[in-house]
């Protein structure tokens, strides 16, 4: 009877104790779900164009703020850029995701054709700011946006001081910032050289300085960073919340980067070269893995129409050539011909001519003689001697 009574304390005291830790432990998780209310949202979008960046060159020196970003965030293993490679060209084909046959913004005086992804975010209400524009680059800040105009001087320096001093009085969604110094030190001393790993540590060292500030207002990990270049072999890295972590990308073009950045923000297009990265995605409740590779191989097979179609195009075009080729042969075949008729003409008006020559020289001499021998005759009759 005693057990008995001992054992029923013992489950009562057990019943107690639990329901005291339960009810401690409620309004923690209470507190928890408070503070996490909803999901997180990106706070501030950054594509950084360092106007020059090779990718070759971010593991042969020091880059740890870019490098950072590639380890933790989404990297391409190659990127094709677009030709002409100058930067008013190569910028506009990263912030309108069109080829430059398309935009046609290739030399100083060119005009735009097509939207950039500035424009379309200011045309949704939403804050946009442009740093780094010099040259022919100014033309493709949109209006509405906050476009810095410097001084930049053509260094990274300044473009990152300019956007830290403006941070205090605005702060924008989405922001724009080319660099413009490392294509210089490229063209001058190569990509291998040690002046332009150097030149690289310090363009990294200018990022890093944007990337502190935002963790000082503790903004980094919601921010959305894409880093890109405009020659040669540059990087895409990527970085933000709808992105995977710690991934890599097949190939992938700077083009890319507005169709991406576009669908991320509701953004649409009239027309698009490059395509949406959905394989760059985080899997979530709305787009699961298999509607990312839908999406993707959807995207690809357009794209591989459009390829098949430009090259039934080439191929018609390449016939028509040929054939114009074959109507220019004949026509010069014709055209020798004539040439040769001509030839035989003035050759045959040439030895007329010298025979013409000929003749008059013989008539002439043949005149001169007997006009000599006239003379003597008559001298001879009249004169006597």
């Amino acid at each position: 009877m005693v057990r008995r009574k001992f054992l029923c304390f013992l489950i009562a005291l057990f019943i107690c104790i639990s329901g005291a830790a339960m009810a401690l432990a409620e309004p923690a998780s209470t507190e928890k779900a408070n503070k996490n209310n909803g999901p997180d949202v990106t706070s501030k979008i950054f594509i950084i164009v360092v106007d020059g960046l090779q990718d070759e060159v971010l593991q042969k020196t020091s880059a740890p703020n870019i490098n950072g970003i590639a380890n933790t965030g989404v990297k391409a293993d190659k990127v094709i850029s677009v030709f002409p490679d100058n930067a008013q060209t190569t910028v506009a084909s990263i912030l309108t995701g069109l080829l430059p046959e398309n935009h046609q913004f290739v030399k100083p005086g060119s005009k735009l054709k097509g939207i950039t992804i500035q424009q379309g975010m200011n045309d949704k209400k939403i804050s946009t700011s442009f740093f780094g524009a010099e040259g022919a680059i100014k033309k493709l800040m949109a209006k509405g946006g906050h476009n810095c105009e410097g001084p930049f001087n053509h260094k990274d320096e300044l473009v990152i001081s300019n956007v830290l001093n403006e941070w205090s009085q605005a702060q924008y969604y989405f922001n724009i910032i080319v660099l413009p110094e490392l294509r210089t030190v490229l063209q001058k001393h190569g990509v291998n050289s040690n002046e332009y790993k150097m030149a690289v540590t310090n363009t990294d060292a200018q990022i890093g300085r944007l990337f502190r500030k935002l963790h000082d207002e503790d903004s980094f990990d919601k921010s959305m960073i894409v880093i890109t270049g405009t020659l040669g072999a540059p990087p895409l890295i990527m970085k933000g919340l709808p992105f995977k972590e710690g991934a890599q990308i097949s190939t992938a073009s700077i083009c890319d980067i507005a169709p991406t950045i576009g669908y991320l923000n509701g953004v649409k297009f009239d027309k698009l070269d490059g395509l949406t990265l959905w394989t760059a995605l985080k899997e979530t409740p709305g787009q699961s893995e298999s509607f990312l590779m839908n999406e993707r191989i959807k995207d690809l097979s357009q794209a591989n129409f459009k390829l098949q179609e430009e090259k039934y195009r080439l191929q018609e075009e390449k016939l028509l050539v040929k054939q114009q080729q074959e109507i220019v042969a004949k026509e010069k075949e014709d055209i020798q011909r004539q040439i040769a008729v001509r030839d035989q003409r003035i050759s045959s008006l040439e030895n007329r001519i010298s025979l013409y020559h000929t003749i008059a020289l013989i008539m002439l001499g043949v005149f001169l003689f007997g006009y000599v021998v006239l003379y003597r005759l008559l001298r001879k009759r009249f004169l006597m001697f």
